[in-house]
C-alpha cells in the first residue's frame, strides 16, 4: 500500500472529539468496547500497527521519509495539529471554565494568542512552531494554577476531567510539534509509533481508568478538610493547652449524651428506632460540641492528614518541601490528637461519675439496672472485637471527614451563598448565606457521623458476624458510668482503662491512615517510596519521643532532625 493512501489523522489526534467526558459515560463505554472492541478501519495507521508482528517496522516500510516532507503525511500532521488546538481553545475559552479564570483573577489571554496562532498559519515553519510551544506551555501553567485554586472555586468531576483533556491535549501537540520538527528522522517516527502502541493496549481498560480517576473524590475534598485541619493542630504552647482546655468541655458534653443514650435503652424500642434515636443522639452531640468550641479528639484526624498532604509535592515522586518540615508537622499532629484524646477521655470519665453521683444522691431509681455497668465493663476490655469494632469507628470518623469536605467543596463551586444573597425567597439573608458558607459542610459531617455510628449495629442482621462501634469518648464515659454502680476489681478497672485508650489509638490511626491515604493519591505520590517517609518518622521519634506527646516552645532543630 502507498503511503500517501494511509489515513494518519486519527492516530496522529489520538482523542476522538466524540470520546466521554464524564466519569460515568467512560466507565460505560468501556464496558461496552469489552463486548464488542473498536476495531480501526482498514487503511488507517492503527490497522497495522494492531495487526502486524513487528507494527513499527511494518509501519516505517510503508513510509518515505526522503520525501516525506512534502508529502499527504505532512499535511496530515499539520491538519492534526490544528483541529488539537481548536480543542483546547474550545475547551479553555468554555464560558464557565472562563468565569473562573475572572473569579481567581487568571489571564485567559494563552488561549486567545493560540487561537489567533492556529488561523493565522498557513504552513507550519521553525519559528511558528517555537511560537506554539511557548503559547503551550503558558496555557499548561494557567490550567495548573487553576487547578491550584479549588479551595476558592470548588471543583467537581466535570472540571477535573476537563482541565486533564487540555493538558493530554497539550502534551500531544508537543509530540506532534517535535515529529514535525524531525519528520525525516526514524527514531522520532519509531518513539512515537511504539508510544501509541502502549496507549492504545491500555485505553480500554477499566482498571487502569478507575485507577487514574480514583482520585477525583479525593481532589474534591482534600482542599477543603485540610484548611479545617490546619485548626486542629496546635502551633504554639498556648495553643497546645487550649486544646486540651476545649478537649475537656468537648468530654463533658460526650458525657451527658452517652448517658442519653443509656437511657434510650430502657424504652425497649425496635432496633430499627434505636438506630434512629441513637443517630441523632451523637449527631445532636457533635453538632453542639463544635458550636459551643469544644473539641472531639477523634475528629481531628480525618482533617489533620490532608494538612500533612499538602507539604507533599503534586509530582508523584513524593518530594517533600522539606524532610525538616514534614517531621514537625508529624510531631505537631501527634501530640495535638494525643492532648485532645487525654482531654476528652479524662473529663468523660469524671463527668460521667458526676453526674452519676447526683443522680444517685436526688434519684431514689436504681441505675445499675439502667446502666448494666458489668455489661458497658465488658464492652471496654481490650479484645480482638474491641479492636475491630474500634477500627469500624475510625472507618466512618474519615468517611464523615470527607463527607464534611465534600459538602464544603460543592457549596463553594455552586455559589450557595452568592445564590442565597440574591434569593428573595430566602429574603437575601446575609447571616444565612454567612451561616451555610462556613457551617455547612461542619455540619453535614457531624449529621454523617452521627448516623454511621448509631445505625451500624443493623449490620449485624445482614452480616453472618457482630458488627458494631467503639468511639473513645463515649466508651471513656460508659466507663465512668459504670464503675460508679459496681465495685469493680482494681484489674477490671485497670484493663477497661488501657481499653478505652486502645479505642482511642485504633480510631486515630484508621481514620489518620484513611484520609492520608485518598490525600496523597490526590496528589499522584509514589507509594513505593512511603515506607521511607515512616522509617524517618520513627527514627525521629526515637531521639526526639517527649515531642509527639508534649508541646515545648522551642524545639531545638537538630542534625538528626534534617537528616530523617
Amino acid at each position: 500500500m502507498k503511503s500517501e493512501s494511509l489515513n494518519f489523522y486519527s492516530f496522529f489526534t489520538k482523542y476522538s472529539i466524540m470520546e466521554e467526558y464524564g466519569f460515568g459515560s467512560g466507565i460505560i463505554n468501556r464496558l461496552y468496547r469489552k463486548i464488542l472492541p473498536n476495531i480501526p478501519d482498514e487503511g488507517t495507521i492503527e490497522y497495522f500497527l494492531l495487526n502486524s508482528k513487528n507494527p513499527v517496522q511494518h509501519v516505517l516500510s510503508l513510509i518515505d521519509l526522503s520525501t516525506i516532507a512534502d508529502s499527504n503525511i505532512s499535511t496530515q500532521l499539520d491538519l492534526s495539529i490544528k483541529a488539537l488546538c481548536a480543542k483546547v481553545v474550545a475547551f479553555g475559552l468554555d464560558s464557565d471554565i472562563k468565569a473562573k479564570y475572572n473569579f481567581i483573577e487568571l489571564n485567559s489571554k494563552p488561549f486567545e494568542l493560540l487561537l489567533k496562532k492556529v488561523n493565522n498559519l498557513s504552513e507550519f515553519d521553525e519559528e511558528e512552531t517555537l511560537q506554539l510551544f511557548n503559547s503551550l506551555e503558558a496555557i499548561e501553567l494557567l490550567i495548573i494554577d487553576l487547578r491550584k485554586s479549588k479551595s476558592k472555586i470548588g471543583t467537581s468531576f466535570h472540571l477535573t476531567l476537563v482541565t486533564r483533556r487540555i493538558l493530554e491535549y497539550t502534551i500531544r501537540i508537543k509530540e506532534l510539534l517535535h515529529l514535525k520538527l524531525h519528520i525525516s528522522s526514524k527514531q522520532h517516527w519509531e518513539n512515537i509509533l511504539a508510544d501509541f502502541i502502549v496507549y492504545f493496549k491500555y485505553k480500554d481498560s477499566i482498571r487502569r481508568y478507575l485507577s487514574r480517576h480514583s482520585d477525583l473524590v479525593a481532589i474534591e475534598i482534600v482542599e477543603h478538610t485540610s484548611n479545617k485541619g490546619e485548626k486542629y493542630i496546635a502551633e504554639t504552647t498556648k495553643e497546645y493547652w487550649k486544646f486540651f482546655y476545649r478537649s475537656l468541655f468537648g468530654g463533658g458534653i460526650i458525657a451527658l449524651f452517652a448517658l442519653f443514650k443509656l437511657l434510650l435503652y430502657t424504652y425497649e424500642f425496635s432496633e430499627v428506632s434505636n438506630a434512629i434515636l441513637f443517630s441523632i443522639n451523637y449527631a445532636l452531640c457533635f453538632i453542639i460540641v463544635n458550636q459551643l468550641g469544644g473539641i472531639i479528639a477523634t475528629k481531628q484526624p480525618a482533617m489533620t492528614a490532608t494538612t500533612l498532604a499538602k507539604n507533599i509535592d503534586k509530582e508523584g515522586t513524593l518530594k517533600y518541601d522539606s524532610i525538616k518540615s514534614i517531621t514537625i508537622i508529624v510531631r505537631k499532629v501527634f501530640r495535638s490528637q494525643f492532648i485532645s484524646v487525654m482531654g476528652n477521655f479524662l473529663m468523660a470519665i469524671l463527668s460521667a461519675c458526676i453526674f452519676m453521683l447526683f443522680i444517685q444522691i436526688f434519684s431514689t431509681t436504681d441505675m445499675a439496672k439502667t446502666v448494666k455497668p458489668v455489661y458497658l465493663i465488658h464492652k471496654i476490655v481490650p479484645s480482638f472485637q474491641l479492636v475491630f469494632f474500634a477500627a469500624i469507628a475510625g472507618f466512618f470518623l474519615a468517611f464523615s471527614g470527607l463527607v464534611s469536605g465534600f459538602v464544603d467543596n460543592k457549596v463553594i463551586a455552586s455559589k450557595i451563598p452568592h445564590r442565597i444573597r440574591n434569593s428573595r425567597f430566602l429574603l437575601k439573608s446575609e447571616k444565612l448565606a454567612t451561616f451555610v458558607d462556613k457551617n455547612w459542610g461542619t455540619m453535614f459531617g457531624n449529621i454523617s457521623l452521627g448516623f454511621f455510628l448509631g445505625s451500624t449495629f443493623l449490620l449485624s442482621h445482614l452480616l453472618p458476624f457482630d458488627i458494631d462501634i467503639r468511639h473513645v469518648a463515649f466508651s471513656s464515659a460508659n466507663l465512668g458510668y459504670a464503675i460508679m454502680n459496681y465495685d469493680f476489681s482494681h484489674h477490671t478497672i485497670l484493663l477497661a482503662i488501657i481499653g478505652a485508650l486502645l479505642i482511642g489509638l485504633v480510631n486515630f490511626i484508621v481514620s489518620f491512615s484513611i484520609t492520608l491515604y485518598l490525600a496523597l493519591k490526590s496528589r499522584g505520590v509514589n507509594f513505593r517510596l512511603l515506607p521511607k517517609v515512616v522509617f524517618n518518622i520513627f527514627k525521629d521519634f526515637l531521639h526526639n519521643p517527649f515531642h509527639y506527646f508534649i508541646k515545648i516552645e522551642k524545639e531545638p532543630v537538630t542534625k538528626k532532625d534534617t537528616e530523617a
